[in-house]
């Protein structure tokens, strides 16, 4: 049986960490246990205080491995819940294009190329579509508040809406 191990995937990664951080806790946690303070300050000439200051370094490494699986367990959490959210912008994305014709769906995805914007006079070179055509498409996105025209020279930019541009564009 062979174990394999997929590093390009977050959970895993932080899975392995974890791991590998609860494994020095196991080991490391009973040296640390074993020294214990004893009632009297000094034994065989040693100061015990200085042997519990002693300690307190040697469980840095314990506090380093704490803050690292703690982090760990942290990043695996909201890794996971980051892309559940991605998964659904993808969703509701795939949604909102459902409820465009065909020559809409061609618009509103060469202005998404365009991080959101574009020029009318690039829009009107789209296969399929004229002149006339995007202006009338245009015009019905634009009264359904999905984009909005704005003025530029002798063309115009088009951009979508705020709040449509916030769930479309990633």
């Amino acid at each position: 049986m062979e174990l394999k191990i997929d590093l390009s995937n977050k959970r895993t990664i932080a899975g392995v960490i974890v791991l590998i951080c609860l494994l020095g806790l196991i080991f490391y946690l009973p040296n640390i246990l074993s020294e214990t303070t004893p009632d009297i300050c000094i034994i065989d000439g040693v100061c015990q205080h200085e042997q519990r200051i002693d300690l307190l370094n040697q469980m840095v490494p314990v506090f380093i491995l704490s803050g690292v699986v703690i982090g760990a367990v942290v990043f695996f959490f909201m890794t996971s819940k980051l892309e559940d959210k991605k998964k659904d912008i993808g969703k509701v994305t795939q949604t909102l294009i459902q409820f465009l014709n065909k020559d809409e769906k061609k618009i509103v995805e060469k202005i998404l190329e365009n991080n959101g914007k574009a020029f009318q006079s690039e829009i009107s070179r789209i296969e399929g579509i004229g002149k006339l055509k995007s202006h009338r498409i245009l015009l019905r996105l634009s009264d359904r508040n999905v984009i909005e025209i704005e003025k530029h020279g002798k063309t115009n930019i088009i951009k979508l809406k705020k709040n449509i541009k916030e769930v479309l564009v990633k």
